[in-house]
């Protein structure tokens, strides 16, 4: 593509235009992503669940028992695709195909088991300027909570499946924080809007619970 020159007074700079053609890839990865997970929401509205059942041609198993193993093959599929995209850009970030265009990359790594490999990647793209740092600060939690560490941001929230009786049971709670005690002002200042309260009513539907790494560590060894 060519460049696009800007003049600023008397000072000319330059600046490329967006990848229009990887911006129309990454758009429709975005949505690929979101749209399985997004019928797992417990506000999603019954005109909208419809709506994705239809688009996707999904059957009545496909929405039940087999949800979780569509979303499963669709983020295999998606991590194919942003490798490739990968291999041949680099990150594809801000300066190269907008917002939120520049958030689908993230958000497959985000969901795949490649997180330690794509780490440094996402590390220059935030410190470029490509990504904003809270996204940054989600993977890096979501990292240290596989290592069984304690997350610093508390954008994780955990969930242990067990059955009792016979009847299955789920168990969610924030995973640990390194930090429990300032995590709202530390969150405030990367960019989240809602406190650790918030959080944890809002998106997991829980009540914030502090929990030590080591009784973390023992619920999972229950399940």
């Amino acid at each position: 593509m060519e460049e696009v020159l800007k003049f600023g007074g008397d000072k000319k700079t330059e600046e490329k235009p967006l990848n229009l053609e990887l911006k129309k890839e990454l758009a429709q990865i975005y949505k690929d992503d979101q749209i399985y997970r997004e019928l797992m929401q417990s506000s999603i509205t019954p005109e909208r669940k419809a709506e994705i059942i239809k688009e996707k041609n999904l059957s009545k198993e496909d929405v039940g028992s087999g949800l979780i193993k569509k979303m499963d093959d669709q983020d295999q599929e998606n991590l194919v695709k942003v490798e490739k995209i990968i291999e041949k850009y680099g990150y594809p970030g801000k300066s190269m195909v907008g917002e939120p265009e520049n958030y689908a990359v993230w958000n497959v790594i985000q969901h795949s088991p490649k997180i330690e490999k794509y780490f440094p990647l996402i590390k220059k793209a935030t410190d470029e300027k490509e990504l904003p740092f809270r996204l940054y600060a989600m993977m890096l939690d979501r990292k240290l909570m596989y290592d069984n560490k304690e997350q610093i941001y508390g954008t994780q929230i955990h969930s242990i499946f067990t059955t009792k009786d016979g009847k299955a049971e789920t168990l969610s709670f924030v995973w640990p924080i390194k930090d429990p005690d300032h995590v709202n002002e530390l969150r405030k200042n990367s960019g989240f809007s809602k406190t650790i309260e918030d959080y944890a009513k809002d998106v997991g539907g829980i009540e914030y619970k502090k929990y030590t790494l080591k009784e973390a560590l023992e619920l999972q060894k229950k399940k």
